[in-house]
């Protein structure tokens, strides 16, 4: 069983359009996939509305989480409507991209919180809102990238990801990556605070699954990584 957990749909690039991408989970294994979209130059709701089309014609296959910037004035209602209205499971914030005060972030995890949904967060250059977050609120958050970014292969920045992660509700993922990172990361915390994620289309799924299947783990804490761990977060 493989659960990815972060997943850009839409293309371009034509790989990345919905038919194409479940075709490939097919190809590869991929049970079910966590899909957003950012469509640069549009309001998020346009991308959280093709998600919404994308999980409804895939419903067996896609698990839809709405991008919010947590600037938007909507960023609440919107959010709202893409879980109560849409049946979306989750919410994703990029703070390199939408840098945020943590009055705007708070918005936003009152909402999740209410909403009982996990927030996936990339981060920033600041660590501190979400380590202030994570004690305010009971959501449960996935720090996307193991907090390094995208192959950033920053020591220091997993270093911080990793206290971060001995919080209760926080979660560190794997994409972006490389095997030491993804190794030292699981020594650090176990594979109960683990999860699996491609960033599909900038990598193959299978890249990271793989390199999941090279630790020196037991087969039952690989599915915690590859999919369990995942399933528990969106009750699923």
């Amino acid at each position: 069983m493989i659960w990815d957990s972060h997943v850009h749909i839409g293309a371009p690039p034509s790989e990345a359009d919905p038919k194409n991408f479940v075709e490939l989970m097919g190809k590869s294994g991929i049970d079910k996939a966590v899909v957003f979209r950012y469509f640069y130059n549009e309001d998020t709701i346009v991308g959280n509305q093709f998600i919404r089309a994308a999980v409804q014609g895939y419903p067996e296959h896609l698990v839809g989480f709405a991008w919010i910037d947590p600037n938007d004035e909507s960023a609440k209602d919107e959010l709202r409507t893409a879980v109560l209205d849409w049946g979306l499971r989750g919410a994703k914030i990029h703070l390199e991209m939408t840098p945020s005060p943590i009055d705007k972030l708070r918005v936003v995890f009152n909402m999740a919180e209410q909403l009982s949904i996990p927030v996936i967060v990339h981060l920033g250059a600041d660590f501190g809102s979400i380590d202030v977050l994570c004690n305010e609120y009971s959501v449960n958050i996935i720090v996307a990238h193991l907090g390094t970014g995208v192959y950033n292969l920053d020591i220091l920045r997993l270093k911080k990801a990793l206290e971060l992660a001995r919080k209760n509700n926080i979660y560190l993922e794997v994409s972006g990556n490389t095997f030491p990172f993804i190794d030292y990361t699981v020594k650090a915390l176990g594979p109960s605070k683990v999860i699996f994620g491609s960033d599909f289309p900038h990598e193959h799924p299978l890249v990271l699954a793989k390199t999941v299947e090279l630790l020196d783990l037991s087969a039952r804490d690989k599915q915690l990584i590859l999919g369990k761990n995942l399933m528990r977060l969106i009750d699923i």
